[in-house]
């Protein structure tokens, strides 16, 4: 599986729920062509309008930015196929109080749902939480998969350029690269 792309002070830690099989299989993030989670990162302004492509997601980190997921021990291309064992949420809760990021975003529902949930939330709608994991602000995003289309495309690029934005706004600090 894939291993996180996470270190100490980060401005934003993006989390999805499980690799697709196409990330686990190429060894990168968000690697499916389909899945439009780095042409989303770019238009968010979190990279400077650098496009990261999938072969190069260990670099993030130079943007403040960490990569990781739920679900370590399976990847799934569907949340469907997850079973609850297969969910770590304690473990997730661990590394962000480690890792310390300013703002933890839910890229998508389930992963979002999982962890309000654990920590005794309701399950948050799209934007700002209004909680926070170990300190980190929790913002929810729609999915960058192509299989949650709901909208469309340029829906969700609004939204991750709002959420850019709102992060700017906290003046969540960047990491150095």
């Amino acid at each position: 599986m894939l291993p996180d792309i996470l270190k100490p002070g980060l401005s934003v830690v993006f989390v999805g729920t499980a690799k697709s099989t196409a990330s686990a299989e190429a060894g990168h993030y968000y690697a499916h062509p389909q899945n439009m989670f780095w042409n989303l990162l770019e238009a968010s302004g979190l990279t400077d309008g650098v496009f990261v492509p999938a072969s190069e997601d260990h670099s993030v980190t130079r943007f403040g930015i960490g990569l990781t997921d739920l679900v370590a021990s399976r990847a799934a291309s569907s949340d469907s196929l997850l079973r609850a064992g297969d969910f770590d949420v304690p473990g997730f809760v661990g590394r962000i109080e480690r890792f310390g990021p300013a703002v933890v975003a839910f890229n998508g529902g389930e992963s979002a749902r999982r962890v309000a949930r654990h920590l005794g939330h309701p399950p948050p709608e799209e934007g700002p939480a209004g909680w926070s994991v170990a300190g980190a602000e929790a913002y929810r995003l729609p999915s960058s998969s192509s299989a949650n289309a709901t909208g469309g495309y340029e829906l969700k690029r609004r939204k991750w350029v709002e959420f850019g934005r709102w992060v700017s706004g906290l003046g969540a600090a960047k990491a150095p690269g």
